[in-house]
């Protein structure tokens, strides 16, 4: 069975007005369906990508796999279990939101500016209760840090004194921080400039490598995920449209819109 399965995901917002403005204008209710049955499977270890426009529904499927939003329909389930599963006590349910961690698109906006980077590191650490005694977790703090290529000094520094890169490296060093066993990475280099992107990128290979991470990787852009990603999901206005394994949808795209978003992709230099 596969690691990570998305079953009918299917997610709606109610975007109509207010119902008694609705009443006096005899206007219908307006819902909008942002993800539409979708199905997809992660095998452990392995890098998945979803792909498309912006509003094609990527990052709704990332938040619902990471718990932020439940879907309207549908399941998902990590090494067969629900996150959203009433049955499932307190603990259960905290152990299961260890497991899956996410990085976020702009490492500007996704840390606290009035904390040092000790503390937003070793917030995770805490609230999951993995290691006892300040001592143990700030000796935790530096190897995360030098596990994304920062310095152990770093954690007593706050995240205006670091680049957008260097900010996005503190940023996935979070994520590892409850000992994930998936990582969801939203757009993580579109924020950065191009030649920063392929840093990160590689370091998120790296790390997949060392910790047998698996990834679900959203984005708008096929360069990014041309060497990182194992299987390819193309969504559009909510609906998968083409998957394939990456080597098959670059060089025999079956989809229009797979055609075109591959004519768009730029290039980027990995070493």
């Amino acid at each position: 069975m596969s690691f990570v399965v998305a079953s009918d995901l299917t997610r709606t917002f109610d975007l109509s007005d207010p119902w008694i403005v609705r009443a006096l204008t005899l206007r219908p209710k307006r819902i909008l369906k942002a993800v539409d049955a979708v199905n997809f499977q992660i095998e452990r270890g392995s890098t998945y990508a979803l792909v498309g426009e912006s509003g094609s529904g990527k990052s709704t499927i990332a938040n619902m796999v990471v718990g932020l939003l439940q879907p309207s329909s549908g399941s998902i389930t990590i090494d067969g279990r629900n996150l959203a599963d009433a049955s499932l006590s307190r603990r259960e349910q905290q152990a299961q939101r260890r497991r899956i961690q996410m990085v976020f698109q702009s490492p500007y906006a996704s840390l606290n500016p009035r904390w040092k980077v000790g503390d937003i590191l070793g917030e995770p650490i805490r609230a999951f209760g993995l290691i006892d005694g300040a001592k143990a977790q700030q000796t935790r703090i530096a190897e995360l840090l030098e596990q994304v290529g920062l310095s152990a000094s770093d954690a007593g520094k706050y995240p205006h004194e670091f680049s957008g890169g260097q900010r996005q490296r503190i940023s996935i060093a979070r994520a590892l921080s409850s000992q994930p066993e998936v990582i969801i990475c939203d757009e993580p280099t579109s924020a950065l400039d191009v030649s920063v992107q392929a840093q990160v990128l590689n370091l998120l290979k790296a790390l997949q490598k060392d910790f047998g991470l698996t990834y679900l990787f959203i984005t708008h852009d096929l360069a990014v995920v041309s060497t990182m990603a194992n299987r390819i999901g193309v969504l559009n206005q909510g609906v998968l449209v083409e998957e394939q394994d990456t080597a098959d949808l670059f060089s025999k795209p079956q989809q229009d819109y797979t055609k075109m978003l591959l004519s768009a992709a730029p290039k980027i230099e990995f070493s």
